[in-house]
């Protein structure tokens, strides 16, 4: 066997052959929570201005201070469970053995 009949290729021409990861579409995992949460704030805000103004004497229609703290009390149930649930799945997966 020669030694002049093998070819040596260089590394980077091995490195540069790899499909590059294409860029996933759409709004990542962190970027629906913090959506979440701003509207979960934002409901809170409702909520705490709707109060302001019953108490104030503002606001005539005391069923849309209701709902708009009723909305806010759900929403902010909801955000909590999920939390809850994430917590979970990360305790699990701490958990699982290697």
């Amino acid at each position: 066997m020669d030694v002049k009949d093998i070819q040596l290729k260089p590394i980077d021409s091995q490195i540069e052959s790899k499909p590059k990861k294409e860029k996933i579409e759409g709004d990542s995992f962190a970027d629906i929570l913090k959506k979440s949460l701003d509207e979960v704030n934002k409901l809170q805000n409702k909520a705490d201005e709707s109060i302001k103004d019953i108490a104030a004497g503002k606001m005539e229609n005391i069923q849309d201070a209701v709902m708009a703290i009723e909305k806010a009390d759900v929403s902010l149930k909801l955000l909590t469970e999920i939390r809850n649930k994430a917590i979970e799945a990360y305790k699990e997966i701490m958990r699982m053995q290697v």
